[in-house]
C-alpha cells in the first residue's frame, strides 16, 4: 500500500486515534467525534451516524469498515499529502496530544521532562529560558525570571507574569525537595526528548509558544475549524 493512497492515510489516522484512547481512555468519545470531522469535512449531516460506524470498526479492530462505508466521501484524501494529513492531525489533537505525551513522561517518571513541556505549554516561557528557573523564581504558581534571564520579556499588558497549574507546581515541589534544584539538564536534551515522543513530523517546541499567545490574544489556537468541532 503506498503512502499517497487514501487507504494509508485514513489508516495513519486510525493509528494516532488508537494511540490517543490508548493513553486517554476517558476522552474516547470526544477523539472520535475530532477525528470524523477531521475525515469527513462538511459533512455534517452524517457525523452522528460516522461517528458509531468510526467507534464500531474502532471496537472491532477493522479500520477497513469504515473506509468501504465512507470511500467516496473520503476521497478529498488524494488531493492532500501525508505530510498535510499528519499537520491536520496535529493542529486537532494538539492539546490532547500533548497531555498524552506529558503523561507518559510522568508515568515513566521522568519528572524533570514533564515539567519542561507543561511550563512551555501553561506558560509560554521560552525553551531557552525554561531550565533557568529556580525555586527563587517562583511566588506561588507565578514565574518570574530575573531581568538577566528576560523574566520582563514575560510580564503581560496588565502587568502580571506567568503561572503554572497546581499538579506542575507539585511537580516542582518534589524535584526540588529531591535533587535541591528543579532542572539539571539542558535546554536541547529535554527538546529532543519531547520531540521524540511526539511522534510527528514538523515538531516545533515554539508551538507551545505560539499557542499560549494565542489563547492570550482570545483565538482558539491549534484547531483551524473550532465552530465545527464538537467538544
Amino acid at each position: 500500500m503506498r503512502n499517497s493512497t487514501m487507504e494509508y492515510k485514513v489508516n495513519q489516522a486510525y493509528e494516532e486515534l488508537k494511540r490517543l484512547i490508548q493513553w486517554n481512555p476517558n476522552s474516547e468519545e470526544k477523539f472520535l467525534q475530532k477525528m470524523v470531522c477531521l475525515l469527513l469535512p462538511g459533512q455534517r449531516k452524517c457525523w452522528p451516524e460516522a461517528i458509531r460506524d468510526l467507534r464500531q470498526s474502532f471496537e472491532a479492530e477493522q479500520w477497513m469498515i469504515f473506509v468501504e462505508k465512507y470511500r467516496g466521501k473520503l476521497e478529498w484524501l488524494n488531493s492532500i499529502s501525508l505530510a498535510e494529513l499528519q499537520r491536520k492531525i496535529g493542529e486537532i489533537f494538539f492539546v490532547d496530544h500533548y497531555k498524552m505525551i506529558a503523561d507518559q513522561f510522568l508515568y515513566k517518571k521522568d519528572f524533570e521532562t514533564s515539567l519542561f513541556l507543561r511550563i512551555a505549554m501553561e506558560t509560554g516561557i521560552r525553551s531557552a529560558d525554561i531550565p533557568c528557573i529556580e525555586w527563587s523564581c517562583m511566588h506561588g504558581k507565578t514565574i518570574i525570571l530575573e531581568e538577566t534571564k528576560r523574566g520582563d520579556l514575560y510580564k503581560k499588558v496588565n502587568g502580571t507574569f506567568p503561572k503554572i497549574s497546581t499538579q506542575s507546581l507539585r511537580i516542582m515541589k518534589l524535584l526540588h525537595r529531591k535533587q535541591g534544584k528543579i532542572f539539571t539538564k539542558s535546554n536541547e536534551y529535554y527538546v529532543r526528548k519531547i520531540s521524540c515522543a511526539w511522534g510527528m513530523p514538523g515538531f516545533r517546541i515554539h508551538s507551545f509558544r505560539d499557542y499560549r499567545r494565542k489563547i492570550e490574544m482570545g483565538i482558539t489556537a491549534g484547531v483551524q475549524v473550532p465552530r465545527i468541532i464538537p467538544l
